[in-house]
């Protein structure tokens, strides 16, 4: 991953997860995380989510943007930018703004995209795409 993109996309990491860290439970953050190691449980940030290659999450992902290198067996639901790495590799539903998909990437599930600032409508009036949250339930 190009460190400029993760910076543009996410910042400085407030939260790191380091590769021989494995958390079980909720992660929650107001700041953006990294993750090196493993995560089971919820992932939960306004900002910003970088997985790293060989890091992997079982559990739900919600998030500001999100660059993913690793394995993540959850749903996304990142309200700006998600990129998917070439080294990613997605078992759940995706509900973003904005995907990049790189090659090699893999991919099982659904995916819904908000398609511009003004493309959303509730009751008659157009609102910024980012004010609604798509709904993605977990599969049981």
């Amino acid at each position: 991953m190009d460190k400029t993109l993760d910076t543009e996309l996410n910042g400085p990491a407030e939260t790191v997860v380091g590769p021989s860290v494995k958390i079980q439970g909720d992660l929650n953050s107001e700041g953006n995380i990294k993750i090196e190691g493993q995560v089971s449980g919820k992932v939960k940030t306004s900002q910003g989510v970088f997985v790293i290659p060989g890091a992997k999450i079982a559990a739900d992902v919600l998030a500001g943007n999100a660059v993913i290198g690793g394995e993540v067996q959850g749903n996304l639901k990142i309200s700006g930018h998600l990129i998917l790495q070439s080294t990613a590799k997605i078992m759940g539903d995706i509900a973003c703004q904005i995907l990049r998909v790189e090659d090699g990437a893999q991919f099982s599930g659904k995916c819904s995209m908000n398609m511009g600032d003004m493309a959303a409508s509730t009751n008659g009036k157009k609102v910024p795409a980012k004010a609604i949250e798509p709904e993605i339930e977990p599969e049981e």
